[in-house]
């Protein structure tokens, strides 16, 4: 039976108007933003909350340890020198030098702060500026973490302890006092037999790689000088082999690839999550209202006036228009957070993320999927809802169909990565997950006929979804006490509706 437009537009703009007057509305339209600047400034609020790992190190070759102090206070200086800002004037006239004479600079300073640290002691005249800068380094740890965020001391903190064995360590890791400790062999340079991180922890491994990258540079420097090689002989062969990203593009021009180029490959994958967000909570408002006004009643008094089919397109069409309202203000706000983001968090003035939330395809793209997902799931909540008494029971009776909606979260990192695999082809065809997989695939777009074929699949699919739905809601709104079983809803489903 089809249904009444006049009769389901009133119903569709009583449901809308209700949901626009509510908390919830407003609350749903909030939510994007407050998960972009959690997303955007947590991992940041959560580094400062993170402890210091300290460690130790046993060093039995009698030079390494200091060798690998004298680069961590190098690449912590490097990084002071580096960083724009008020800084007192030691710092401030070590910044003004020279690039050759910052270099010189740097290596006598880390030699000094170095030798402070093992010796515990100041300086008794500082005449040199590389003097000053390690005194200055030595006596103001918590102004250098100020005014330079990122250094080693910000997360990692050795412990000197005097005369330390393996035993002692150990008994430190246990009580907490270390993270762990490192054991250096006495030849590193010949082999690393014998070099070990001990810990309790090994679900934390950054201090590990950090050490261990430390100290890698380290020995092969050694190996250098013990080869007898000259400066530009060891640049030489030290130096990476660097692949410059050329995207191709459907005319066969190729092109230099930035990060805005990469991060558009990636795009998709932020409107597929935005898409399954908007999805799924609006079609958790329709379950919601179809529960509500079923176990207060009021389902009756409007099955009074309008038949169950006008009822439920008309909730459809509603919530529909309340989930386009959202995702609107949701789109507005990804492009002002795309226009605004990058510049609050200090990211290059070179990066320009606007063309990537301002692209027509994806924009289309999101707006057409997010219709045909919602109408496809809405007909399957509204239909299997329609028996619930209450939300434990919808919740309950609705499990199969919210898991298979967990789908798309797992397959959208493999899809983005490949979206012309066959994965991606395979799943497009899926029509409970073709509106998530065909926006996924939005960066390398399939042909136009995958297009057209797959958006019949899903209109017919929603075709079909609708009619099994108006047969199931049909009985379902008026039925009162235990869900019906699978034979059940089998049986309704095969019963035309009434006419």
């Amino acid at each position: 039976m089809r249904p009444n437009p006049q009769l389901a537009y009133l119903v569709a703009r009583r449901e809308y108007l209700e949901n626009i007057h509510t908390r919830g509305f407003w609350l749903s339209i909030l939510i994007l933003p407050f998960v972009l600047v959690l997303v955007s400034f947590a991992p940041m609020l959560l580094r400062d909350a993170e402890s210091t790992a300290t460690y130790a190190v046993i060093d039995y070759s009698g030079w390494a340890q200091d060798a690998i102090a004298h680069r961590i206070a190098r690449n912590d200086l490097e990084l002071l020198l580096a960083t724009e800002g008020r800084a007192p004037d030691v710092v401030a006239e070590a910044r003004a030098l020279t690039d050759e004479a910052r270099r010189v600079l740097l290596d006598d300073t880390a030699k000094l702060v170095v030798a402070l640290e093992r010796e515990r002691g100041t300086l008794v005249e500082t005449a040199t500026l590389a003097e000053r800068l390690a005194q200055w380094w030595n006596e103001n740890p918590d102004d250098a973490l100020r005014l330079a965020r990122g250094i080693s001391t910000e997360r990692y903190r050795r412990l000197d302890v005097p005369a330390a064995d393996a035993a002692t360590l150990n008994a430190h890791v246990r009580d907490g006092t270390l993270l762990g400790y490192f054991v250096i062999p006495d030849d590193p340079v010949a082999s690393a037999a014998g070099a070990q991180y001990v810990t309790r922890n090994l679900t934390n491994l950054d201090l590990q790689r950090w050490y261990g990258a430390l100290v890698t540079e380290v020995v092969r420097n050694q190996r250098i000088r013990e080869k007898n090689l000259s400066d530009a002989a060891a640049a030489w062969i030290q130096e990476p082999v660097t692949f410059v990203a050329v995207q191709l593009s459907e005319t066969g021009a190729g092109t230099r690839a930035g990060i805005e180029d990469t991060l558009a490959q990636w795009a998709p994958v932020g409107f597929v999550y935005l898409l399954w967000i908007s999805i799924f909570s609006v079609t958790q408002m329709l379950l919601t209202s179809t529960v509500e006004e079923k176990s207060n009643k009021l389902v009756e008094v409007l099955l009074s006036s309008v038949q169950a089919v006008d009822l439920m397109a008309g909730k459809i069409a509603g919530i529909a228009a309340t989930g386009l309202t959202i995702v609107g203000a949701w789109l507005l706000m990804v492009i002002a957070a795309a226009l605004w983001l990058p510049v609050l968090l200090g990211a290059p003035s070179t990066l320009d993320l606007s063309g990537l939330v301002q692209n027509p395809v994806y924009l289309g793209s999101f707006v057409v999927y997010f219709v045909l997902g919602y109408l496809f799931y809405a007909a399957l909540l509204s239909g299997l809802g329609s028996f619930a008494n209450n939300l434990k029971e919808a919740q309950n009776l609705l499990i199969p169909v919210q898991l298979f909606m967990f789908a798309p979260l797992v397959f959208m990192i493999p899809i983005g990565r490949d979206p012309g695999g066959w994965l991606a082809e395979t799943l497009s065809w899926v029509p409970p997950l073709t509106p998530f997989v065909m926006m996924n695939r939005a960066a390398m777009p399939p042909s136009a006929l995958t297009y057209v074929f797959t958006t019949v699949l899903m209109v017919a699919s929603i075709y079909v979804a609708l009619q099994a739905a108006a047969r199931v809601f049909e009985t379902g709104v008026l039925t009162t006490g235990k869900p019906p079983r699978f034979r059940q809803l089998v049986k309704l489903l095969q019963r035309r509706p009434a006419t």
